[in-house]
This record gives C-alpha cells, sequence and structure tokens, in this order.
C-alpha cells in the first residue's frame, strides 16, 4: 500500500510552502498483528517531516540574517556550504550561505559568519543534546545509544562515543554558566557584624549545607586508585522540609567549594541576614567551608557519624563477658554525653573505660575489641570535639542534626552510576562534568542550567556598531 503525505505551511510572510513524499506499508505482515505504522515506518515518516521543516526555517532566518542592522541593506554571499543538522528526528543535511560583513556600514572589516552555526554551533539542535545527556547520565554510554538508535532515525548505536561526546558537552556547558553567573551576578560575602534576633518557630531563617564526599574509581596509572567528589545541599528550614538544591562537583579544592557555595546561597536568597549553618562528617576540606561562608557561621558535626561509631559498641556489648557489667551502661552514658553536648566529659568517660579494660587486653579477644572501637571513637570525637553540639535541645527544636539528605544524594548520584551498578573507571574530567549532568537532572533544572543569560550591557548590540572604531581626527581632539 502506498501512502502520500503532504506537509503545508504558510509562514509569517504569507508564502506558502508545500511538500510531498511517499512510503509503502506492505500487507503481508497483517495476519502476524503488524497494524498500523511500526518504529522504522514513523522514523521514516518523521525523518522526511523533519527535513521540509528544518529547510524552510532555515530559509527563513538566513533571509532575517542577510538584512544588515544598521543601514538594512542586504549583506553579500561569499559561498555557499552544505552541513549537516542532527536532530531527534533524524540528519538533515542542507546547503548554506555565508554571508559577509557589510561593507558600506564597515568597510574596513572582512569576515564571513554562517547563519546555520547561530542555530546549531554544535551541529547538533538543544534538544537532542539534552536527551543524549539524560541518558548517558542514567545508563551506560553503550546502553544509551542503543535506545537512541532504536526509537529515533539516524542514531548509530555502535557510535556510543558521540553519545558521551554530548552529555560531557552539555556538563561543559552548566560549568561555563556557572562561571558566567559567579562574573556577572552580585554574590553576598560581607560578614555580618551581628547576629538578628532570634524569632520563635522560624526555621526558615537558617541556611544550611548539608555536605559529604564520595569514591570514584580512578582510570589506571593516573596516580591513584580513586578519587573524591563533593556532593551536598543547600537549603531552608528544619527537619521535613526540602533540603535543597542539589550540587557536585570532582574534587575538594577550596576554590570550587567556595565559588559553588556562594552560588548556592545566593539561589536561595541569602542577601546578608539569617543564620548560617554547615553539617557534615568531620572532613578537613568539609570544615573549612564555613571558615569561606559570610561569617558568622557554624559548622556541626552531623550526628549519623557519631551514632555509627557508636553502634558497633552497642552490639559488642550484648556480648559483653563476664566481669564486665557496667560496660553497656558505660556506652550508653557515653552516647548521652554525646547527645547533649558534652564532648569533654565523654572523652573523660572514654578514657576511664579504656583503662579498665586495659588490665584484660592481653589475654581477652574481646577486650581487646572493645578497647580498638573505643580509640576509634576517642579520636574521632577529640578531633572534632569543637562542632559537637548539643544535639537534643537541636532536635527538640525541629532542626537538622544529620547529613541524610547528603547521604542519599551520593547513593543516587555518585553510587549508582560511578561504582556500585557500573564497575568502570573514570577520568577526573569526564566524572565532573557528568556529576554536573546528573545533579541537574535530580534538580529538575538541566534545560535552564545550560541556558544562563547573563545580564544586558549598556552599548550597542549591533555588530558594525561594536567594530565601528573612532575617527582619527577625532581621536587626536
Amino acid at each position: 500500500m502506498h501512502w502520500r503525505i503532504t506537509v503545508e505551511a504558510v509562514d509569517l510572510t504569507g508564502e506558502e510552502y508545500r511538500q510531498e513524499f511517499l512510503f509503502e506499508k506492505d500487507l503481508d505482515g497483517l495476519t502476524d498483528g503488524r497494524i498500523g505504522c511500526s518504529i522504522e515506518d514513523g522514523k521514516e515518516i518523521m525523518r522526511e517531516i523533519q527535513k521540509a521543516v528544518v529547510q524552510r526555517e532555515l530559509d527563513l532566518w538566513v533571509r532575517y540574517r542577510r538584512i544588515c542592522q544598521c543601514c538594512g541593506g542586504q549583506l553579500p554571499i561569499k559561498d555557499y556550504r552544505t552541513r549537516k543538522i542532527l536532530t531527534v528526528f533524524g540528519a538533515v543535511p542542507l546547503t548554506s550561505p555565508r554571508l559577509m560583513i557589510c561593507q558600506r556600514c564597515t568597510p574596513w572589516a572582512c569576515f564571513t559568519f554562517s547563519p546555520a552555526a547561530d542555530l546549531c554551533p554544535d551541529r547538533a539542535t538543544p534538544e537532542l543534546m539534552e536527551l543524549s545527556a539524560r541518558l548517558g547520565a542514567k545508563l551506560p554510554y553503550r546502553e544509551a545509544s542503543d535506545i537512541l538508535s532504536t526509537f529515533l532515525p539516524d542514531q548509530m548505536s555502535r557510535k556510543f562515543t558521540t553519545l558521551r561526546h554530548r552529555t560531557l558537552s552539555v556538563g561543559k556547558r552548566i560549568e561555563d554558566a556557572e562561571r558566567s553567573r559567579r562574573w556577572n551576578e552580585f554574590l553576598a560575602k560581607e560578614d555580618r557584624t551581628q547576629l538578628e534576633l532570634q524569632m520563635e518557630d522560624d526555621p526558615a531563617r537558617e541556611f544550611i549545607f548539608t555536605v559529604d564526599t564520595a569514591h570514584i574509581p580512578l582510570v589506571k596509572n593516573w596516580g591513584g586508585r580513586t578519587f573524591e567528589a563533593v556532593v551536598g545541599h543547600c537549603g531552608r528550614g528544619g527537619r521535613g522540609d526540602s533540603p535543597g538544591p542539589l550540587f557536585a562537583f570532582e574534587g575538594t579544592q577550596l576554590a570550587e567549594l567556595d565559588a559553588t557555595a556562594s552560588l548556592a546561597l545566593n539561589d536561595q536568597g541569602y542577601i546578608g541576614r539569617g543564620e548560617i549553618t554547615v553539617i557534615s562528617d568531620g572532613e578537613e576540606c568539609l570544615k573549612r567551608l564555613t571558615g569561606m561562608l559570610p561569617q558568622p557561621a557554624t559548622h556541626i558535626l552531623d550526628w549519623f557519624h557519631i551514632s555509627m561509631k557508636l553502634q558497633p559498641l552497642a552490639q559488642i556489648a550484648l556480648t559483653v563477658p563476664e566481669g564486665y557489667g557496667l560496660f553497656e551502661q558505660d556506652i550508653d552514658r557515653i552516647k548521652w554525653r554525646l547527645w547533649n553536648g558534652q564532648p569533654k566529659r565523654a572523652l573523660d568517660l572514654i578514657a576511664l573505660v579504656r583503662k579498665a579494660l586495659s588490665s584484660e587486653t592481653g589475654h581477652c579477644f574481646w577486650a581487646q575489641r572493645a578497647d580498638k572501637l573505643l580509640e576509634k571513637l576517642s579520636t574521632y570525637i577529640s578531633r572534632n570535639s569543637q562542632s559537637v553540639i548539643n544535639y537534643a535541645e537541636r532536635h527538640r527544636a525541629g532542626r537538622r542534626i544529620a547529613t541524610s539528605p547528603a547521604e542519599a544524594s551520593v547513593n543516587a548520584l555518585v553510587a549508582k552510576r560511578f561504582v556500585k551498578k557500573q564497575q568502570m573507571r573514570w577520568s577526573r574530567t569526564g566524572a565532573h562534568y557528568l556529576l554536573k549532568v546528573r545533579a541537574a537532572m535530580l534538580n529538575g533544572d538541566l534545560p535552564d542550567r545550560t541556558r544562563y543569560v547573563p545580564p544586558e550591557t549598556e552599548g550597542s548590540p549591533y555588530v558594525a556598531s561594536l567594530l565601528n572604531p573612532k575617527p582619527p581626527l577625532l581621536k587626536a581632539a
């Protein structure tokens, strides 16, 4: 059976456009249930429709770009070039002219530009780039490339490197947009001379950073087995409120951490008022974040990591041998003192318990195990004693005391794509750009993150006026 499809259009100038194309549908497969258009038929139909639409739109764009913005004349055409634009519904071959700059307005300038390159500088539409980045960030590159080739026309499944390049290109655009924001937007960094008065039942006054680190396998022979990545949230409010947008980047560079935190505060509406709190597991690079933020800022040691240090002691207390009957009570007392913000008293009690166990560590395996766990807990608390607060009071006030949002984001952002599900090794650059894409996807603002437009500055927007130099006589005068 022969099908004829007609595409008709009327542009803004009133001109009509009409194009027809045919495709065949075999009826031999009706007995097998193959009724209607198949995926391959849909690919062919959409490919032909896309060609007609793209060619007409490009013709209108070239006609608009040929008009000089200063004098209204037409720009001369230097030559014609053939290029191929990759779209979601297939590759469209086009013959596009290269235009020269207006010689009447700027006779001293002589260069050309391509109107088609203005629309698609990557030779691929932004929609295809974004779709490739979404699939490449969720799935292995080969698997994502196979899915694209199954449902979209002119997508080669074996060239997974193209999809990887598109994914990393989108990540680079996100980073470039962030750098442009740092340059163009005002980021409040002034230190406050005093804290504002406390307002009851207003947890939204507090800007909270919950940050954590993750380890990603490094490519072999690249100077190590793994490298670190920082994952975190910046939000407002107490327990049960949204943790805020997610941010992630490779490495633990202080400059990158400072810039990312400034952008996160700006997104949350920080204007120099409110409390700033950083909750982390005590990593040195994350503790330094507190000093980079507008002061005064508070660092809190994550209660989740403290409880993880106490959990093995609580489990080993269930198997306490004879002669250590007070060990379980001592562990409860240590936990109570830490929960109520008494790290010095907790360290003193740990020292007493270790001293009581020291007489039995030589011939009791249980005592050796308990002493080693207490030593780890003592070292962890002593290194972060300044960050141990009254967790009970903060918990009763409905404030956050743990980095559970960041821990969940590490699992969703890093573990599923980089470590657990795919046994792969990564370069630092590739992981950095992929983290940017995955974070934007989880935030739901991937299109906005790649299309940042800097604020307009004073001056003429026309190319000719920008290239117009000052006359020598006027300059000498």
